[in-house]
């Protein structure tokens, strides 16, 4: 898989992505990966339109889209919903997508021989009242003990603890220290979150190349690029 293109927190704006009065500032490639918060709320109507607009584009990428929920994305967490499962409408919508977009809760895929895991969970943060929320500590630790140690591509919400997480108004580090312990360990080639909108950009390490894809500023305006990673390299534009 050469050319990998990466978005996320797009909050009901990703048509701005591929507006022709804004210029098609999404790039072609293998694979686009989605990190979450596609929604403002969640609700039925932003998520249709979301879907809609992935099989639009899906025709720019040979070997399909995988995408996750945020904490934005409210309806696919069944804790808004009966405790139990999804809504019914999101079930069905999700059951019709085309094989060639993939959602991903707490599991993996294997496209083109690359394991690419994904996980919609981000640490507990203000309450109940957003999704996949868990505690730190054990709690969270309990998803992130799933990815297999064979995986080539971690797609999660937020980031880990120290990388591209420095939030702004009150000046903190809001990463996951129990997650960068787990990509520590299992070393994958690349690792895909949003959530921190400041956080926008790319960094490494010796074993791992970690990308913050967030579109929208910390004021919501979508004006970051989606973020390309090219034979495993930051390719800039």
């Amino acid at each position: 898989m050469e050319k990998i293109i990466c978005i996320s927190d797009t909050h009901n704006r990703h048509k701005h992505l591929t507006s022709k009065a804004m210029g098609d500032r999404l790039p072609e490639g293998d694979l686009l990966i989605h990190a979450g918060d596609f929604s403002g709320q969640g609700q039925k109507g932003e998520v249709q339109d979301f879907l809609k607009w992935l099989k639009e584009v899906s025709s720019k990428y040979t070997n399909g889209i995988v995408f996750i929920a945020g904490n934005h994305d409210k309806s696919f967490d069944p804790k808004f919903n009966d405790e139990i499962s999804k809504p019914e409408w999101l079930q069905d919508e999700l059951a019709a997508l085309p094989s060639s977009i993939i959602y991903l809760e707490n599991n993996y895929t294997i496209i083109d021989g690359i394991k690419i895991w994904g996980s919609p969970v981000t640490p507990w943060f203000h309450g109940d009242r957003w999704a996949f929320n868990k505690q730190r500590g054990f709690d969270i630790n309990d998803t992130w003990n799933q990815i297999p140690t064979d995986t080539d591509i971690i797609v999660t919400h937020g980031p880990i603890h120290g990388k591209l997480d420095f939030v702004l108004h009150d000046s903190h580090y809001a990463g996951c220290e129990e997650l960068r312990y787990k990509i520590k360990s299992v070393k994958p080639k690349l690792h895909v979150c949003g959530h921190i909108h400041e956080g926008y950009g790319y960094d490494y390490d010796d074993d791992t190349i970690y990308v913050n894809a967030s579109v929208c500023t910390g004021r919501y305006e979508p004006n970051n690029h989606p973020i390309t990673i090219k034979n495993w390299e930051y390719e800039s534009r």
